[in-house]
């Protein structure tokens, strides 16, 4: 393995090594996204496997530094969509569906439906993909919405996607037609998201519970895609824990002092240390140096095996804490990293996504310590 890594593998590989997964959510474990962006285009591909649950929603959110643009007029074209979809009622069939992606006219996505995606909160656009196949139309709306308090860890803005359930009874309101099962699909979105040298694209999907139509809120996992030269993607596979031992070393204070309680929509969450064994030292180089934010000269460590994960897929799946808040719980005698997380779903069990290297950027304050 190379002993230097890329700035954006650097964030990934530090994020994915302080994830603890359990192995028993085992049923929605492929979402995965990839980004590439050129100039003010970029191209947003969100798929996985057919076979997984059906998807209840997805939230996309850009790398943070991104600036944009939604003042763009009712009905404009914003670029194409393509997309695959399983139709349950024709024996599982995929169709392929392809079509524009627009701004949508006032009301042309009822108000409940909105406020049922995005939790209320206003969006600054709504979209549709207008999409068609065998002579079938289909609009799915989109919501790009503001972050705001914990969540502008991740990002300005996201796009989120609200799908319904395919595998219900025939009949059943609010059933998807045909039985259609979105498994793929891939946006070319012009004028919208300014560049970034680098970052993280961070996407949320949460399933549904199969054949009842009830959202699976503990089943939510996180796949994100890198935005650097030779970025990479992140696939959201099962497969245990991951991560191990010594992550990194930043920031100048420790890690468990005065953390703040979050908002009820991002609560915050432990981030845990695993035991793991291949432990290799990597001396940031070139544009790896300008991550660490006034860091430069110490050393990462980085496990090679989350460096591989990385590359491969990695589960990242969100629960909810007892008490919503940042705390220093031991384990095997290590300390926690007492990192900023991010949990938009409830839950039972203890799996963080630490934020504190994604994008290359620390969180306010820049305290931050993995040990």
């Amino acid at each position: 393995m190379n002993r230097t890594i890329t700035t954006a593998l650097v964030g990934l590989a530090s994020a994915v090594a302080l994830i603890v997964v359990p192995s028993a959510l085992a049923a929605y474990t492929s979402p995965k996204l990839e980004v590439t962006q050129a100039g003010t285009t970029s191209v947003i591909k969100a798929s996985l496997s057919p076979d997984d649950d059906a998807t209840a929603s997805v939230r996309i959110y850009a790398p943070t530094g991104t600036q944009l643009t939604t003042n763009q007029a009712p009905g404009t074209s914003l670029g194409t969509v393509s997309a695959l979809v399983m139709a349950l009622d024709l024996g599982g069939a995929d169709l392929p569906f392809q079509g524009q992606l627009l701004v949508a006219p006032p009301g042309a996505v009822p108000a409940a439906v909105q406020a049922a995606c995005t939790q209320g909160a206003t969006p600054l656009a709504t979209w549709l993909l207008a999409l068609t196949a065998a002579g079938q139309s289909v609009n799915v709306p989109a919501f790009v919405v503001a972050t705001t308090g914990a969540q502008t860890a991740l990002g300005p803005a996201s796009i989120q996607v609200c799908l319904p359930p395919p595998d219900v009874p025939s009949g059943t309101p609010g059933r998807a037609v045909f039985g259609a099962k979105l498994y793929s699909a891939t946006l070319t979105v012009n004028g919208v998201f300014s560049a970034v040298p680098v970052g993280a694209w961070i996407s949320f999907w949460t399933p549904y519970n199969p054949g009842v139509g009830t959202v699976n809120a503990v089943g939510t996992v996180a796949a994100p895609a890198a935005v650097a030269p030779g970025a990479v993607s992140v696939a959201a596979k099962k497969s245990g824990r991951l991560g191990a031992g010594h992550a990194g070393r930043a920031g100048t204070r420790r890690g468990d002092r005065d953390h703040p309680r979050w908002s009820e929509a991002v609560r915050a969450q432990e981030a845990r240390l695993g035991q793991g064994q291949g432990e290799r030292r990597l001396q940031p180089q070139g544009k790896a140096r300008d991550v660490l934010q006034g860091h430069s000269g110490r050393d990462l460590r980085v496990r090679t095996s989350a460096v591989q994960r990385a590359r491969r897929g990695a589960a990242l799946p969100l629960c909810e804490p007892d008490d919503g808040r940042i705390r220093r719980p031991e384990q095997d005698g290590q300390e926690e990293v007492a990192a900023r997380g991010i949990a938009q779903e409830t839950g039972a069990c203890r799996a963080p996504v630490s934020l504190g290297w994604l994008g290359g950027r620390h969180g306010p304050d820049r305290d931050l310590q993995l040990r």
